[in-house]
C-alpha cells in the first residue's frame, strides 16, 4: 500500500513538474517572440531606412519635453492598471502595483498576437481558475470601454475636422452640418448604448451571433452605472493621455501643426487605426501610412511624422512589453 502510495505521488510531482517546465517554456518563447517581434517591427520599417535623428535639433525644451513623454508612459500604463484593478475588484481584490504587473505582462504576451488581442487573455490568465471566465468578461468590457472613448473622439474629430476645415473637403458647406450633426448624435447614442446594456439586453440576444455570448452579456449588464462611469473616464483620460504624448512628440521632431489640427489629425489616426484591422507584423506601418495621410493633410514634414509614429509606438508599447518579460517568469515560480 506504501509502494502504491509513493508510486503515486511520484506520478503527480512528475505530472506537476512536467507542468512547471510546459509554463517555463511557453513563457520564454512569448518573451523571445515578443523581442524578436519588436526587433523585426523597427528593422524592417522601411520609412526609418531614409531617416537620421542628426537633422533634428535638440533644445533643453525638447528634453523636457520627452521627459514629459516618458513620463506619460508611466501615467498611460499606471491609467489602464487603476482601471483593470476597478474591473475585477469583485472577482478578486488587488492592489495597485499587482494590477500594474499584470497589465505590464499582458502587454508582452499579446503584442505578437492580431490586433495585441492576446493582452486581454494575458490578464485573466492571472486569475485563480474558475475566476479566469469572469476575468475575460471583465477584459472585455475595459477594451469596449477604451472602443468607445477613441471612437467617440475619433467621430469629435471628424466633427472638428468637417466644421472647421471645409477646405480639405470640397462638399457643400450644408452637407458638412448635417453629417456633423448626424455624428454627434449616433455619438451620443453610443455612449448611451454603453450604460444601458440592460435595456437593449433583449434585443442583443435576439441577434444569432450575440446568443452565444449570454453570459458576457449579463455581466456586463449587471455592471452599476457608477461603475462603468469610472471605468469610461479612465479610458478617456488614458486616451488624452497618450494622444498628448503623440503631439508632444510631432513638436519635438519639429512638426509644424496647430493644437486644433493636431486634435482633428490624432483623433482620425487612432479612430481608423481602429476601424481597421490589422496584423502585427501590419500594425506599424498601419500607423505610420495613417499618420501620414492624416497629419499629412496639414504640413508635409513627413520625416517628423515618421519619427513621432515610431517612437510613441517605442514608447508605449515596445518599452513595456520588454519590462513585461521579467515578471512573466516570476509568475511561474
Amino acid at each position: 500500500m506504501n509502494l502504491l502510495n509513493l508510486v503515486s505521488l511520484t506520478g503527480k510531482s512528475f505530472v506537476i513538474m512536467n507542468k512547471k517546465i510546459l509554463k517555463y517554456f511557453i513563457s520564454i518563447i512569448i518573451i523571445v517572440l515578443s523581442y524578436g517581434f519588436i526587433y523585426h517591427k523597427l528593422k524592417n520599417y522601411e520609412a526609418l531606412k531614409d531617416l537620421t535623428i542628426q537633422n533634428f535639433k535638440f533644445t533643453r525644451l525638447k528634453i523636457a519635453l520627452v521627459a514629459i513623454v516618458c513620463v506619460g508612459m508611466i501615467l498611460n500604463w499606471g491609467i489602464e492598471a487603476i482601471k483593470w484593478k476597478e474591473l475585477v475588484k469583485k472577482i478578486k481584490p488587488i492592489r495597485f502595483l499587482q494590477s500594474l504587473q499584470i497589465v505590464i505582462t499582458s502587454i508582452t504576451i499579446g503584442i505578437f498576437t492580431p490586433n495585441r488581442i492576446g493582452e486581454i487573455a494575458g490578464r485573466a490568465y492571472f486569475l485563480e481558475k474558475g475566476k479566469r471566465t469572469y476575468g475575460l468578461f471583465a477584459a472585455g468590457i475595459g477594451s469596449l470601454a477604451q472602443l468607445t472613448a477613441t471612437v467617440v473622439m475619433g467621430l469629435i474629430g471628424f466633427t472638428l475636422f468637417l466644421l472647421c476645415f471645409p477646405d480639405k473637403i470640397h462638399i457643400n458647406s450644408l452637407f458638412n452640418e448635417f453629417t456633423a450633426l448626424f455624428i454627434l448624435l449616433f455619438t451620443l447614442g453610443l455612449i448611451w448604448s454603453f450604460f444601458n446594456v440592460q435595456k437593449i439586453k433583449p434585443l442583443l440576444l435576439k441577434i444569432p451571433y450575440l446568443q452565444k455570448k449570454t453570459e458576457q452579456i449579463h455581466f456586463l449588464s449587471l455592471q452599476s452605472k457608477k461603475s462603468l462611469i469610472v471605468i469610461l473616464l479612465y479610458s478617456f483620460l488614458r486616451y488624452l493621455n497618450f494622444s498628448i504624448q503623440f503631439y508632444l512628440l510631432l513638436l519635438i521632431f519639429d512638426v509644424q501643426i496647430s493644437f486644433l489640427e493636431s486634435i482633428v489629425a490624432i483623433t482620425l489616426t487612432y479612430f481608423f487605426m481602429t476601424l481597421i484591422p490589422t496584423t502585427t507584423l501590419a500594425e506599424l506601418g498601419v500607423r505610420g501610412s495613417l499618420s501620414i495621410f492624416f497629419i499629412g493633410m496639414f504640413t508635409q514634414q513627413i520625416p517628423g511624422i515618421i519619427l513621432a509614429t515610431i517612437f510613441i509606438w517605442i514608447i508605449n508599447i515596445a518599452i513595456p512589453a520588454i519590462a513585461g518579460a521579467p515578471f512573466l517568469l516570476v509568475h511561474q515560480k
